[in-house]
């Protein structure tokens, strides 16, 4: 069974952001009658999502075995204890980037990362509950504890690491640039300008990605379909996304196109996903998980199913 919530909970987190990613592709994050509730986008000075002071790590002790030959760890606030003693896996998840997490034609929530959670909840004998959050609005609900992980292909950038933990790579991307074709930006080259106006999803590596190797253009961070729409209508010379987004994009769209479509990939990361800081059961227990699939093709082959030929995920050792 799932359950897949929108929550609310927006004045609370408008009161942590207020004191103050690269989100990859968030992709968002889904869970019988959806309950709706809005969530508050906060970025942060860096363009990360802003979020509460991150919760006090989990004490963790150390005792001896009655032979006195080895250390047991017993930790306490046991995230891993709790998701089996309430029966249900909470997911943070962002239901708008088709192929890999979206809302299909029946209202239900899909994509390789559904398909992921969906078998991590069978495996763990709970139910699962999605809540389908704006990107911005993921971290900062993940540091909240509104939810015990976010699967969104969080890339784990530095300043996230300060907030949150992250398990092995799960999911691949390739950024690619997609132009205007009326645009002057012919190469890549002709980007780092400050004519040239770029977009990319809020708070995601594709920002990071232009404020560090295109400095010199204009960035404007939106949610993902208006970034998209800027550049379709001109007003934008170019987006920076995964090439799994840029693909349909460009197929339905013949005022744009990929660009240097013979070498496009400006870069290739790996997406992961988040938890709280200071978990560590649950933090071993989904590498644990990760690396069993992975041995055995289980992510290839979904990633193929849902996205594009697999270039292969990295062993989680």
């Amino acid at each position: 069974m799932i359950k897949w919530l929108v929550p609310v909970l927006a004045l609370a987190l408008i009161a942590a952001a207020c004191g103050g990613d690269d989100g990859d592709t968030a992709a968002p994050d889904t869970d019988a009658a959806p309950t709706t509730e809005a969530a508050t986008p906060a970025p942060t000075d860096d363009g990360e999502a802003a979020a509460p002071a991150a919760p006090a790590e989990e004490e963790v002790t150390l005792t001896q075995g009655e032979s006195g030959s080895a250390a047991q760890t017993v930790v306490s606030g046991n995230l891993l204890d709790e998701i089996k003693d309430r029966g249900t896996l909470k997911v943070g998840m962002v239901l708008q980037f088709e192929p890999q997490m979206y809302i299909d034609e029946n209202g239900e929530p899909a994509g390789y990362d559904v398909d992921l959670m969906h078998m991590l909840a069978e495996d763990l004998g709970v139910e699962l509950e999605i809540n389908d959050l704006e990107f911005d609005a993921m971290i900062p609900g993940l540091l909240a504890r509104q939810f015990d992980m976010a699967s969104v292909g969080l890339v784990g950038r530095p300043a996230r690491l300060e907030q949150l933990w992250f398990t092995c790579p799960y999911v691949p991307y390739g950024q690619v640039v997609v132009v205007n074709n009326d645009s002057a930006v012919k190469t890549r080259s002709d980007l780092n300008s400050s004519d040239v106006t770029m977009t990319a999803l809020a708070g995601s590596t594709a920002a990071n990605l232009i404020s560090k190797d295109f400095s010199e253009a204009t960035l404007v961070e939106l949610d993902q379909a208006p970034a998209f729409l800027e550049v379709a209508s001109g007003r934008a010379d170019a987006i920076v996304v995964e090439n799994y987004l840029a693909q349909p994009f460009v197929a339905e769209n013949p005022t744009t196109s990929i660009l240097d479509p013979t070498d496009p990939f400006l870069a290739a990361e790996y997406g992961a996903w988040a938890l709280p800081r200071g978990e560590v059961v649950w933090l071993e227990y989904l590498n644990g998980w990760l690396g069993y699939y992975i041995a055995r093709g289980t992510l290839d082959d979904l990633y193929e199913k849902h996205i594009d030929t697999s270039p292969g995920i990295p062993n989680c050792t």
